[in-house]
């Protein structure tokens, strides 16, 4: 965090002290002051800062971490990183649904492929060259996890989050945050295959073709592909 940055927090002054820091944080990355990827001050640098206990600023960090606000990292490089993954309450929630029963794999896929058709009807309006560009680069990333393919997940992700990114709707990206991170637990280890990484590549590659003809309705039935071949893949979360 920058130093300009950190002397904007105020020692708290009334009850629930871990709230009041953690809303000055949410504001400080609300309002750009500190940006996704930066390093929060260490525990103790924040503590004396606010003049309050280490316990407090533990508990303001928990609860930024649990709304996806920061991410924590351990090890001798690990500390506090502003996170956007602001979706994370809404994967938990929905994670809770599936473990109980609630709701099953053919509700996730009628919502998953609903709004991801919507996101890019939405993304069309605006999508420019070299929001493609970016689309595209992400997507040679993807193809690369066939020699790393712990990044499969990740990369898949960010191409889907790109385009609800696009559609200027921030309900949107938090739902298909939501939804993309339960995937993760929903496909099993064989879908990190070089053959299943290929396929994937190969299906963002006709999207992205059809974006660039600005061709919506084909956009929209190449996203519900995308999104229904993994249907028959799919495990239930134990």
């Amino acid at each position: 965090m920058p130093a300009d940055a950190l002397e904007l927090l105020e020692q708290p002054t009334r009850e629930r002290l871990a709230d009041q820091i953690a809303k000055q944080i949410k504001d400080l990355i609300f309002s750009k002051k500190i940006e996704v990827g930066q390093k929060l001050p260490a525990e103790r640098d924040l503590a004396k800062t606010l003049h309050v206990s280490r316990v407090v600023v533990r508990e303001a960090l928990r609860s930024l971490d649990q709304s996806g606000f920061i991410e924590t990292r351990p090890g001798h490089t690990g500390g506090s990183f502003v996170s956007n993954k602001v979706y994370k309450p809404l994967f938990d929630s929905i994670y809770d649904l599936f473990q109980e029963g609630t709701v099953d794999l053919q509700h996730f896929y009628q919502a998953r492929e609903a709004i991801e058709r919507f996101s890019a009807q939405l993304a069309m309006k605006h999508i420019e060259e070299r929001d493609i560009q970016r689309l595209r680069e992400i997507n040679d990333k993807l193809k690369e996890s066939i020699f790393d393919n712990a990044t499969f997940h990740e990369n898949n992700m960010a191409f889907h989050m790109q385009i609800a990114e696009l559609s200027r709707n921030p309900l949107i990206k938090l739902l298909v945050g939501g939804l993309l991170s339960l995937l993760r637990i929903l496909l099993p280890e064989s879908c990190q295959s070089p053959d299943f990484i290929r396929n994937t590549h190969k299906r963002h590659s006709l999207i992205l073709e059809a974006m660039k003809k600005k061709d919506v309705k084909l956009v929209q039935r190449l996203i519900a592909k995308d999104t229904s071949y993994t249907s028959e893949l799919t495990i239930k979360p134990n």
